[in-house]
């Protein structure tokens, strides 16, 4: 709760009139009656950076994600940055900085970037995510971190057509699903699936448009 007024002093400044840290109580992962009635009622969510995996588990859970579904169908506006832009597809990438098989085994994040191992796994792990966007996988801190070999992979084992690598300070505006605007400084990358291995890869400037078909 320590970043809460990172996430909410700017969206008063935009006028927002009351501003609510929807989150568990402790070390729970589930959301209390109060914090589920607030957000059934609320006019925006904002998810934003953090632990995934954490993540993952407390807003892609069936009821929370059912709400949130719900929400975003109706019109209120779902942003997210980091973790919370990673979880806004219907499967997402949750964690890992390597991929073996019976016959390989390579890197798919910089090793500066190894996510921290949980019970010693680094392999690259999917989840299911809140379910907003279809069809497709989003990869944030995109160049950074050298995030392209694990947004192809994850579009691999997900049998996914398009993915999004972002970079800082870039913002994607999705409407409908399908309508992609780019805002913000900097770029951001659009893959598109064409068969194994292969893919269709475009840049992505400010003021650029992009449709998933």
């Amino acid at each position: 709760m320590r970043c809460v007024p990172r996430y909410r002093d700017p969206w008063t400044r935009l006028g927002a009139t009351e501003v609510v840290p929807i989150a568990p109580i402790g070390d729970s992962i589930e959301l209390g009656a109060e914090a589920v009635s607030c957000l059934r009622h609320c006019s925006g969510i904002f998810i934003g950076g953090g632990d995934t995996r954490k993540y993952d588990e407390i807003y892609a859970c069936m009821e929370v994600s059912a709400i949130i579904q719900e929400l975003y169908q109706s019109g209120i506006p779902f942003g997210g940055v980091s973790a919370g832009a990673l979880i806004s597809t219907q499967v997402c990438t949750i964690g890992g900085s390597k991929v073996t098989t019976p016959t390989n085994e390579y890197l798919i994040r910089a090793k500066l970037y190894f996510d921290p191992a949980k019970n010693g796994d680094v392999q690259l792990t999917v989840g299911k995510g809140l379910g907003l966007l279809k069809d497709c996988i989003v990869e944030v801190h995109f160049s950074g971190v050298g995030g392209f070999p694990r947004l192809v992979q994850a579009m691999e084992l997900t049998r996914s057509t398009y993915g999004f690598g972002i970079d800082e300070p870039i913002c994607l505006e999705i409407r409908d699903g399908t309508f992609v605007k780019v805002h913000g400084r900097g770029r951001a990358y659009a893959l598109k699936r064409l068969d194994s291995l292969r893919f269709e890869t475009q840049v992505l400037e400010p003021g650029d448009e992009f449709e998933m078909a």
